[in-house]
């Protein structure tokens, strides 16, 4: 069974269900459709206000992808705080083209604009393997 197919941990086998963050479209798109063409569901959100809603109202959901920069009270960072909040083991990639190296987030990868989608997907791969996911929970726990 591969990753997207059932995530270790949750109790219930489902497609992995990754919540996409990004302001523009057509960015917004070219990161989707290889995400669905590898399997997994997503979850597409155009600000911040969007994520949080669907994080809120009991969507399975297994990574975040998010881009720093985007209109709004909430900027990327913000909201990698705010889905920490409300799922602690929740893996989040923060994807920017402008942030500084030292800004304090919750994520637990990044990417730098423009890249290149076999970065992404090896990221996304390497933060749903169940051997993170645990230690991960492990760690939130403790």
């Amino acid at each position: 069974m591969s990753n997207s197919d059932a995530v270790a941990g949750s109790g219930r086998e489902h497609s992995a269900v990754i919540l996409l963050v990004e302001d523009e479209v057509l960015i917004r798109l070219s990161i989707a459709e290889p995400l669905r063409e590898s399997g997994f569901a997503v979850l597409e959100a155009g600000n911040a206000s969007e994520a949080i809603a669907l994080a809120s109202t009991g969507h399975a959901v297994d990574l975040a992808i998010t881009d720093v920069r985007m209109p709004g009270g909430i900027d990327g960072v913000a909201l990698s705080f705010t889905l920490k909040d409300i799922h602690p083991a929740l893996p989040i990639i923060l994807i920017s083209g402008d942030m500084s190296p030292d800004r304090e987030h919750r994520g637990d990868g990044f990417l730098r604009k423009p890249f290149e989608l076999s970065q992404l997907m090896n990221l996304v791969t390497q933060l749903m393997d169940p051997a993170w996911l645990n230690k991960r929970q492990t760690r939130n726990v403790s």
